[in-house]
């Protein structure tokens, strides 16, 4: 049952809904986090992930991406259905079917885009790491010494 001040569809926080699930995936990410912080003594509150935990990350949303997709699949066979018969009633009951689907659509894309973009700043985060590492490497080998 929603509220005045819940938006259409809501899903009550402990019903399985995709709020759970995200909110699943990114205690996940940050119990993860708060390890590889402790272990790399990191700043009390803050993260630090390792090159390689970054583009893990990064898979990760590329699969929650991919799942969307898949959903976009099916969305797409709401977005065209047609009424069973010629009727008025069953022509008006397909309307409103694929104008749910193509919001469906629509929602799952943003959903899309939003993963890879995700996704794409835990690649670049990667790359900008081992950049200044291999620089500081550099650096420090310049002076005469090693990492």
């Amino acid at each position: 049952m929603t509220t005045p001040d819940q938006p259409p569809g809501y899903t009550p926080p402990g019903s399985g809904g995709f709020l759970d699930q995200l909110g699943e995936a990114v205690g996940e990410l940050g119990k993860l986090a708060q390890a590889t912080g402790a272990s790399a003594g990191a700043p009390s509150g803050g993260y630090s992930f390792e090159p390689d935990q970054l583009i893990d990350i990064a898979r990760e949303w590329d699969d929650l991406a991919d799942g969307y997709v898949e959903d976009m699949e099916h969305a797409d066979i709401l977005a065209r259905v047609e009424g069973p018969g010629a009727e008025y009633a069953s022509g008006d009951n397909a309307q409103l079917v694929r104008q749910s689907g193509e919001a469906l659509l629509s929602a799952l894309r943003d959903r899309v885009d939003y993963c890879r973009a995700q996704a794409e700043k835990f690649r670049s985060a990667a790359g900008q790491y081992a950049e200044a590492e291999a620089s500081a490497g550099d650096e420090i080998g310049k002076q005469g010494g090693s990492l």
